[in-house]
């Protein structure tokens, strides 16, 4: 069982379909999946509240570090909700923390840790003014700050 927030708690959530090819031998949504049903919810998210509309570039972050608990298993017919949250922001990273469920029961908890990055200087650079003001409006109730 999860300690985790209940859906209600996190300030980004939306639907994802799934599709046939994420099902496995098992008949059921493949492990490897569940990362890129994360990929899409960050890329809404981007989308809503950053404003992207263009090159993936255009995306400040690289991705580094992924871990996802699963809680129970998700068949292809189930509806599927994600929430997303920031549950930390450090000097050049924050972390994004995920709540997915499948017909209203929670299917998997995750975190993601991504670094704003300079893609011109090849380096990490400290997050600031807008993109700090938009993370903080994203974090979870009661997220260390």
């Amino acid at each position: 069982m999860s300690n985790g927030p209940a859906m209600s708690e996190f300030p980004f959530s939306c639907a994802v379909e799934l599709r046939y090819s994420d099902v496995d031998a098992m008949n059921h949504v493949n492990n490897a999946v569940y990362v890129t049903l994360l990929e899409t919810a960050r890329l809404r998210l981007w989308r809503e509240h950053f404003g992207f509309a263009g090159s993936a570039r255009e995306i400040p972050l690289i991705v580094a570090r992924v871990a996802v608990d699963y809680r129970a298993p998700v068949g292809i017919e189930e509806p599927v909700e994600i929430g997303l949250a920031v549950k930390h922001i450090g000097r050049t990273s924050f972390t994004l923390v995920y709540r997915i469920e499948a017909s209203g029961h929670l299917a998997a908890e995750a975190e993601t840790v991504q670094v704003h990055y300079d893609y011109g200087k090849a380096r990490a650079v400290p997050i600031t003014g807008e993109l700090l003001g938009k993370l903080e409006a994203l974090r979870l109730s009661g997220a260390a700050r």
